[in-house]
């Protein structure tokens, strides 16, 4: 059922010439191009329940051809609870960069599952994630999907912008070591989030990634990794962030914007300098992470693993002074 009514409605013209022009049908806003006889969907659509888009539709007695979704068209539907796409559907539109975003369904946070048809040529549904007929590219995990735990498919080498943003019942995602690149805001607002095996093969961490990820203590930053980009972990819970790789062009000043400042941060040797002048907690050696499991806090090391503030080794920490000893910052 809709939350509009299911008339025709013109809405505005967008171009002089009348080729194309933004219309409501049956509770839907496409835009028409009246040159090729298709219809898109247009950004800023509500609907309630489950929504069957359909192959072609008709308007002052001309049929068009359903065959593109805006990447915003059902954002932040909160009453979308199933979706099914047609076979004609051959495109998701992104305003400025076609690769940056492919999930017309972001926010939608009663959306449990997307379906596509089997003759659908450029998509398809994989347990109700959306997928490139390939399944090399994800484009939208449904932000209602209740599972805890979701483990992408082995193959996949792309991940869209805010792919998995706001669901909040996933508690645990692995990702395959086929991915080389995740888009923005991927697991943004995930608030449950707790715990996420990064490709290996990444070699940057998209703009708000784990923005608002309020559950999220620990994470593991592969060697792979040499490049932060915006606010990637703005408003997490990170306690713990280990991070294996160098970062030979810097950092941005804005990585680490509204991270906690009680974090601690274990990158190699040759990063320390650079980390201590723009992240808010502590920064420490690598090596004093001896070993990670899950989401718990560093495990124990040799009680002669102590540093000095800059991240020297302290041989003898029996002296007093202020120093770092098994991740803790030691008075005597």
């Amino acid at each position: 059922m809709t939350l509009c009514t299911l008339s025709y409605a013109q809405e505005n013209v967008m171009t002089g010439n009348n080729r194309e022009e933004t219309v409501r049908i049956d509770g839907l806003l496409y835009y028409l191009d009246r040159q090729t006889h298709t219809a898109m969907i247009a950004n800023g659509n509500q609907w309630q329940g489950e929504l069957d888009i359909p192959e072609q539709l008709t308007y002052e007695g001309n049929t068009y051809g359903v065959t593109k979704m805006e990447w915003l068209a059902f954002s932040s539907c909160s009453t979308l609870t199933k979706v099914r796409i047609p076979k004609t559907i051959n495109s998701i539109e992104h305003y400025a960069d076609h690769e940056a975003c492919k999930n017309p369904f972001s926010g939608c946070t009663s959306l449990e599952a997307i379906e596509v048809d089997d003759e659908n040529a450029w998509m398809c549904s994989v347990d109700g994630v959306l997928f490139s007929k390939d399944k090399t590219q994800l484009y939208s995990y449904p932000a209602g999907a209740r599972r805890n735990a979701y483990s992408i498919p082995e193959g996949v080498t792309w991940i869209g912008g805010r792919a998995f943003a706001q669901n909040t019942y996933l508690t645990s995602v692995e990702m395959p070591n086929s991915v080389t690149h995740m888009c923005f805001g991927t697991f943004s607002g995930c608030k449950n989030l707790r715990s996420v095996r990064l490709s290996e093969r990444l070699s940057s961490i998209s703009a708000r990634t784990f923005e608002n990820c309020s559950s999220m203590l620990f994470l593991d930053i592969p060697a792979s990794v040499g490049e932060f980009q915006e606010s990637v972990f703005r408003w997490s819970a990170i306690k713990n962030l280990v991070v294996r790789g160098t970062f030979p062009s810097g950092l941005r000043t804005d990585t680490f914007y509204f991270m906690d400042n009680e974090a601690t941060a274990y990158v190699q040797q040759s990063e320390i300098e650079k980390f201590k002048s723009l992240f808010p907690g502590t920064v420490l050696p690598l090596e004093t992470y001896s070993s990670i499991v899950g989401n718990q806090k560093p495990k124990s090391v040799s009680n002669s693993s102590a540093y000095d503030l800059q991240g020297r080794r302290i041989d003898s920490p029996a002296a007093r002074g202020v120093y770092i000893q098994n991740g803790r910052k030691v008075v005597k």
